[in-house]
């Protein structure tokens, strides 16, 4: 893609959208954003968010880098001519579609904002003529299958693991027959920086177990852990990879393009050596009892605390735990073409979980609280 391009950017209030922001901000110096957010947003303390990632990442001028990025409000849902009216006069000539509802149970929300709001950005792109049309979906976006995931639209499963999931692939395929050029990203769970581990989203994916774990296992010590812990290779992938990929996919592919920014199976940790690293870092249970099959656990006899985290955590264990076979070829081939795409493997999962420990003054207090416990164990 050339230089100078004004892209609409929906999400860069969410942890995705952030990323996207900074990344196109550091990377694309003649870039320059449109942000509608929603009103309860405050502006002011988005760019500060947005700042101080930045900042992490080796700006010395963040203030200055913002400039290029201005916010505005998003209109009612079923109502485009004000962000028609401000995309024109922004001079917005291509969109790049962040915002979802993520909340698995919320089917309306689900409905209205991952179907329905898609389906007016892709209106209001074909209305102001954009030159391409970037959507944000899952790799999950294919439900439960067992053959390898291919980046072409899917086919509907016979099971999905949400209607978040199911929502993801209708929008999808609105996406492909739209007649806009586009390009469809397929993330998969997304974490902390491979680097320094350092995570600014909600507490989805593999964050909602730890703070569960945070919460519900950290109040008093267990003795005995039970866990649904498969040994398949759980599909993680470190933010600063997943900004890679969306660069190196936005300036290298054609477009009406398909790509899965997903890891590669070989060497990826299962969610069996996902709980014993927090295990051995925090828990330290005499006894570590691993299901493979989520029905085995007697869920009845555990503790309550284990009982309510396997309640809180149950999908997305399963979504982690299930066997995923993703083609990899256009990561492959912007690989070749000098992507850097740092692969989450237990050494950088490690630091990701140690930032969480170690701000987390309720994980802290329990370390403490039972150190000489723990010494005397080991």
């Amino acid at each position: 893609m050339s230089c100078g391009t004004t892209i609409l950017l929906t999400g860069a209030s969410g942890y995705l959208g952030g990323l996207i922001a900074t990344a196109l901000l550091a990377a694309e110096p003649e870039v320059r954003i449109l942000a509608p957010i929603r009103p309860g947003h405050d502006p002011d303390a988005l760019r500060l968010s947005l700042a101080e990632e930045l900042a992490a990442g080796g700006d010395l001028a963040p203030a200055a880098t913002l400039d290029r990025l201005e916010f505005a409000t998003l209109p009612p849902a079923g109502s485009i001519l004000e962000l028609t009216r401000q995309s024109l006069d922004f001079g917005v000539d291509e969109i790049v579609h962040c915002a979802a509802c993520l909340d698995y149970f919320d089917k309306a929300g689900l409905e209205a904002i991952n179907v329905g709001m898609t389906q007016e950005m892709l209106a209001l792109g074909s209305s102001i003529g954009v030159r391409r049309f970037t959507y944000i979906s899952t790799a999950f976006s294919s439900g439960y299958v067992r053959h390898p995931i291919a980046e072409t639209v899917h086919d509907d499963p016979e099971v999905d693991p949400t209607d978040y999931t199911s929502t993801k692939r209708r929008a999808e395929r609105s996406v492909a027959e739209s007649g806009l050029p586009y390009l469809i990203l397929r993330p998969s769970i997304i974490i902390g920086h491979s680097g320094d581990g350092r995570y600014s989203g909600k507490r989805y994916g593999l964050y909602q177990l730890w703070s569960g774990i945070e919460r519900l296992l950290c109040r008093e010590w267990h003795e005995t852990i039970h866990a649904f812990a498969p040994l398949q290779p759980a599909n993680l992938v470190h933010q600063d990879a997943f900004q890679n990929a969306f660069i190196a996919a936005r300036r290298q592919l054609p477009d009406d393009r398909i790509l899965n920014i997903v890891a590669a199976e070989e060497g990826a940790p299962s969610a069996r050596d996902l709980w014993t690293l927090w295990l051995d870092a925090c828990n330290r249970p005499l006894r570590r009892i691993y299901y493979e099959r989520m029905a085995d656990i007697p869920s009845r006899e555990l503790p309550p605390a284990q009982r309510a985290l396997l309640a809180l955590a149950s999908v997305n264990l399963e979504i982690i735990g299930h066997p995923w076979h993703f083609e990899r070829d256009g990561l492959a081939a912007l690989t070749a073409k000098g992507l850097h795409f740092p692969e989450a493997r237990l050494p950088s999962i490690e630091r990701c979980q140690r930032r969480l420990m170690e701000n987390s003054a309720a994980i802290q207090k329990f370390l403490e609280r039972h150190q000489r416990q723990f010494a005397l164990a080991s």
